[in-house]
């Protein structure tokens, strides 16, 4: 009752009060919004009232009333030289959860170089997350982080090669500044920097425009609960090298914690619209990065169409989507045996000096002609079942980091994969072996996403998605380096879920100053059910 007293008093004040200053130039952007949502689960939204949302919404109330408000102002506008700035913000009917969303500064020079610092809610790599499932990493689906970042967010063709290649890319340094630590886990750290970039290729044909690009992101530094601070070794990171400085597991392995996506795609026209043709395929170290070894099995394939003369359907997507493999089921390194090591830590190949001593000391294997080191990897590979090594990569997990890749508890990676704290939620009475934040970064499944127009004021957006969810495989096993089944897994088998939503707006109230939208979303299957709604009203010019 608190929520519908705070929403109507909000609606009131939007809809009668005069004194609320909502301007319209060409420098000024002035924007209100009021939205109440509701959830028939008591402690988890629907899935697509959350995701591909900003982060404006909190996953785990049962109804929300807020605010939004915002605010655009073009500085400079001119040929050579362009300058805005941007705030908004979130207000709550708990007004301690209100927050601001946005405050950032966009620079663009000679038409070709940006350059944006603070937080904004816009991504260069996302094509159309009003539809699509969501990307792999640099989404919408949680708050804008403060960064710096300069690149080319729009393609740029080549004068020397005739404008037939084009390139964009870019370069970002952030920081999360969220609550990391009172999780209570050692090896969570607050003020994480992030270290992104991209770059992408485009062959401009006539008739049709491939293109290939590369995202990689990596997490690095922060402060430990007891204050102990992470060692930073920016270029060790950049180029996903060891670094000695940060010592442990980081000193053989890359620096920091990474993941990223390929992207391969094709743009063509022609009189029925504009077709994107795209295959995606996430890594997080280089068994996923090396595609020329063929162990990157996981994808997302898609189709985004925008009709030219699109009526009652302007726009759509299809994908289908795979996370499962992640470069096999094989432990990540070799590990002692248990009769050698109770705690089984890991080694490495390299380190190995005298093949001959260390299988006689270790295994207590000996051939007299001796151990090549192909044998030595052969003999190594049927303890680890007859898989590769280099197996399990845990997509936005990382060991070093138990929040892994979220802001506020959001996914900041794909919009389908679950936290600790979503589980939680729909199954309460189990206990995951609690290693790290995203207890189900396993799923495959299907999606459709589409726009378009009822009326002359009314149009609608659907989306369905359809997923099998397998969990993490450090939820399969005890751990992420046993071999040992968890039979209490709650995933075992998959988890078949549907998440669907449908949203009507209806413009041009006001004076063509005011718009109505209303939302529906129902998620059901073998992980919960939740049906919601939502109400609101969107003041602007």
């Amino acid at each position: 009752m608190n929520s519908i007293k705070y929403l109507f008093i909000l609606l009131t004040l939007l809809l009668f009060s005069e004194s609320i200053p909502i301007y319209s130039q060409t420098k000024y952007i002035i924007s209100a919004s009021s939205d109440y949502y509701y959830s028939s689960k008591e402690n988890l939204q629907p899935h697509y009232f959350n995701s591909n949302n900003w982060g404006v919404l909190s996953s785990f109330q049962q109804s929300q009333a807020l605010i939004q408000t915002g605010a655009k102002y073009q500085f400079i506008d001119n040929r050579n030289f362009k300058l805005k700035a941007g705030v908004s913000a979130v207000f709550k009917n708990n007004i301690d959860e209100s927050f601001l969303h946005e405050a950032y500064l966009d620079m663009v020079l000679f038409k070709t170089i940006d350059f944006s610092l603070g937080k904004e809610t816009y991504s260069p790599l996302s094509y159309n997350d009003t539809i699509m499932v969501g990307g792999f990493m640099r989404n919408s689906n949680a708050r804008p982080i403060p960064r710096a970042q300069i690149g080319f967010w729009n393609y740029v063709p080549l004068r020397f090669l005739n404008n037939r290649i084009a390139i964009k890319g870019g370069l970002s340094h952030g920081i999360l500044n969220d609550d990391r630590t009172s999780v209570g886990k050692s090896n969570s750290a607050d003020d994480l920097q992030v270290h992104e970039k991209w770059a992408y290729i485009k062959v401009m044909l006539k008739a049709f425009q491939p293109y290939v690009g590369l995202y990689h992101g990596a997490l690095l530094g922060g402060t430990r609960p007891d204050g102990t601070k992470i060692p930073v070794d920016y270029w060790s990171t950049f180029f996903g090298k060891g670094s000695s400085k940060i010592g442990g597991g980081e000193a053989t392995n890359a620096a920091g914690a990474h993941d990223g996506f390929w992207d391969f795609g094709c743009y063509f026209d022609n009189d029925l619209g504009e077709f994107l043709v795209y295959m995606q395929k996430p890594y997080a170290d280089g068994s996923g990065l090396k595609l020329y070894n063929f162990r990157n099995h996981d994808y997302k394939i898609g189709t985004l169409i925008k009709f030219t003369h699109g009526s009652f359907i302007n726009s759509i997507n299809l994908e289908i989507f795979k996370t499962n493999y992640q470069s096999g089921s094989g432990v990540p390194d070799p590990i002692y045996p248990a009769e050698y090591d109770p705690d089984q830590h890991m080694f490495l190949l390299s380190d190995i000096t005298d093949y001959d001593e260390f299988m006689l000391r270790v295994y207590g294997e000996y051939q007299e002609d001796g151990f090549t080191k192909d044998e030595v990897k052969d003999y190594l590979r049927e303890q680890n079942h007859g898989k590769y090594y280099s197996g399990r990569d845990d997509y936005n997990n990382n060991g070093t980091y138990y929040n892994g890749w979220t802001y506020n508890k959001q996914a900041m990676g794909f919009p389908l994969y679950h936290t600790i704290w979503q589980v939680n939620a729909y199954a309460p009475d189990w206990q995951p072996n609690g290693h790290l934040a995203f207890i189900n970064n396993r799923v495959k499944g299907f999606h459709i996403g589409m726009d378009g127009t009822i009326s002359k004021k009314m149009n609608y957006i659907f989306k369905a998605t359809y997923s099998n969810n397998f969990g993490a495989y450090s939820e399969e096993y005890i751990k992420r380096y046993s071999w040992t089944i968890d039979e209490n897994n709650f995933y075992k088998g998959g988890k078949k879920q549907v998440y669907s939503y449908l949203d009507f707006t209806y413009s041009g109230l006001w004076h063509n100053y005011l718009n109505v939208n209303t939302s529906f979303a129902y998620d059901f299957g073998d992980l919960y059910h939740s049906f919601g709604f939502m109400i609101g009203l969107e003041v602007g010019l």
